[in-house]
């Protein structure tokens, strides 16, 4: 989900041209800002990288063979014990969580609270990070659903344009399993119908789960090829009017007249950035803005542990 336009998009593209010897802070000159940070070291990218990206990424020709191979994947693909029953079933159930958001925002009967993180200045390809659930509670009387997600995107024409991969959680006042944690991806390009697509579930919040989001910077007619990751594997290909773009992750809560419960904490970690020759780790050598903190009732606490590269943030509901 995206409660606010201007999301920002990555690069995570290059994690498949990094040999050992583009191992520098300093990023091409058609970029708007040069990224210096904290370098990812080769090892941890071949670690996360999807079996596509191992493959292709000591070819001379990389970016073009990875963006050929996107284009021969599925659109949409479901982890195991998935089916299409499945999905048609969450998708009515977002779809009257939706229906409901819409009429309650009107009377103001609903309200959103948002704990996040972002960079502004559409300068990153991709993510690679992990997110820890933990009980995203609901009820039909307090916090209605929550979206744990990351967003990738810009601004075309005007208009909000981005792909993300997330958590949800749908209390029963939209027919949901309070119980159901619901992997998910969303392309805000594709007619509404087709923007919302679940992959798979799970019951237990309290463990890590990595994603990626990976941005071509090969264009073809259709655009920039894409691809989204659930641990490791790849989910959901497309095609998206941008090569750049500003990081989001995010933490999207909502309840009826504003009577939010209590939340337990959910966090991001060791997340890193792609642009055109570096990955770096987001941490305060990176510019970031956050949103939540002090802002009732949702709290943000934002730091990097004495074990990680990278930023964790929190965010919970007391």
């Amino acid at each position: 989900m995206k409660g606010k336009a201007g999301m920002q998009a990555l690069s995570v593209l290059l994690a498949v041209m990094l040999a050992g010897a583009v191992m520098v802070s300093v990023v091409s000159a058609d970029v708007k800002k040069c990224v210096v940070g904290d370098v990812v070291d080769e090892a941890t990218l071949i670690e996360r990288s999807s079996s596509l990206i191992r493959e292709y990424r000591t070819n001379a020709d990389a970016e073009k063979a990875i963006a050929a191979e996107i284009q021969k994947l599925p659109r949409v693909s479901y982890l195991a014990g998935w089916s299409e029953d499945d999905a048609e079933r969450v998708k009515h159930v977002y779809a009257q969580a939706k229906e409901f958001e819409e009429q309650k925002i009107g009377d103001r009967s609903l309200t959103q609270k948002d704990g996040r993180m972002w960079i502004d200045e559409y300068n990153y390809r991709g993510i690679n990070g992990f997110v820890h659930p933990g009980g995203m509670e609901v009820s039909s009387s307090g916090t209605n659903c929550q979206y744990l997600t990351s967003h990738l995107g810009q601004p075309i024409g005007g208009n909000p344009c981005w792909i993300e991969v997330g958590v949800a959680k749908f209390s029963e006042t939209f027919g949901g399993d309070p119980d159901e944690f619901v992997i998910y991806t969303t392309d805000s390009t594709l007619p509404e119908k087709d923007q919302f697509e679940p992959h798979g579930s799970f019951t237990n919040g309290n463990q890590d789960f990595n994603f990626e989001i990976y941005v071509s910077s090969v264009q073809d007619p259709e655009g920039y090829p894409y691809m989204i990751l659930w641990g490791g594997q790849v989910i959901r290909t497309g095609h998206v009017p941008f090569t750049r773009g500003n990081p989001d992750e995010n933490h999207e809560y909502f309840a009826t007249n504003s009577s939010f419960t209590p939340v337990s904490t959910a966090y991001f970690w060791d997340s890193y950035l792609y642009n055109d020759q570096v990955a770096v780790w987001w941490n305060d050598n990176l510019p970031e803005e956050t949103h939540g903190q002090g802002l009732s009732p949702v709290m943000v606490d934002m730091y990097v542990p004495w074990w990680s590269q990278a930023y964790r943030i929190d965010s919970w509901i007391p």
